[in-house]
């Protein structure tokens, strides 16, 4: 079975991407991306309430939240 990313997936990723390669290699950051597969994941099965809370992220909230999770 292939899993195949939205567009809306996608550009969260790469936004993601993009603010975590403004900071060193974490722990957290490993963490966050295992989190937003697992949001994706479940979506596929109906539960999208994470998922449109991660949505709503700006770039800004981005670095802010990782920011929180690296100090």
């Amino acid at each position: 079975m292939r899993f195949v990313l939205s567009k809306d997936e996608e550009d969260f990723i790469k936004n993601l991407a993009q603010c975590m390669s403004k900071k060193p290699p974490s722990r957290g950051m490993e963490a966050a991306f295992d989190y937003v597969g697992r949001v994706i994941a479940r979506r596929r099965h109906g539960y999208i309430a994470e998922w449109q809370r991660l949505a709503s992220w700006a770039e800004q909230d981005g670095d802010r939240r990782l920011a929180a999770t690296n100090p």
